[in-house]
């Protein structure tokens, strides 16, 4: 019974890490080193970052970031004064390099949650609103848990 036990719990560890796309896991190689440097130095969650990420660029294949290396979807407003890409649905800001985008993302975030900065996850997903719209940060929640980007985070920054 307990060998059938493990054999099953095995299996569904495999199951469940099979489930992440390729391009994810590709993404996430690729690009999640710099959200783990912005981790450290501006306080926003590893899995925070690559969940968004995830979330608004299609893990970096949407139009907008393949165009602006905008991967999350950042609007022109707010003051903006840098590069920018116009489309059908309204003004994006551009950037040079996807790190770039990471970096703004970071200080965007670090502007308008400045009290969740350096706090788990979970207090991300709980208390910030008016990102995205109703249910966004319950999307964002569920993107890291069915992907294990928690496993991203840096434990001493809690």
């Amino acid at each position: 019974m307990i060998k059938m036990f493990f054999l099953c719990a095995c299996v569904a560890g495999l199951v469940a890490h099979m489930s992440i796309p390729d391009k994810y896991i590709v993404y996430i190689k690729k690009h999640g080193h710099k959200a783990q440097m912005l981790h450290v130095t501006h306080g926003v969650p590893t899995s925070i970052q690559l969940a968004q990420a995830i979330y608004e660029s299609g893990a970096g294949s949407s139009d907008l970031a393949k165009q602006a290396n905008n991967h999350f979807g950042i609007r022109c407003g707010d003051g903006w004064s840098g590069k920018e890409h116009h489309s059908e649905s309204g003004c994006w800001r551009k950037y040079d390099r996807v790190g770039e985008s990471y970096l703004d993302h970071a200080n965007y975030l670090a502007k308008y949650y400045p009290k969740a900065l350096r706090k788990p996850w979970q207090h991300w997903v709980k208390y910030c609103k008016g990102y995205g719209g109703p249910g966004y940060w319950k999307k964002i929640g569920q993107i890291i848990k069915n992907y294990e980007l928690y496993k991203y985070d840096f434990d001493y920054i809690r």
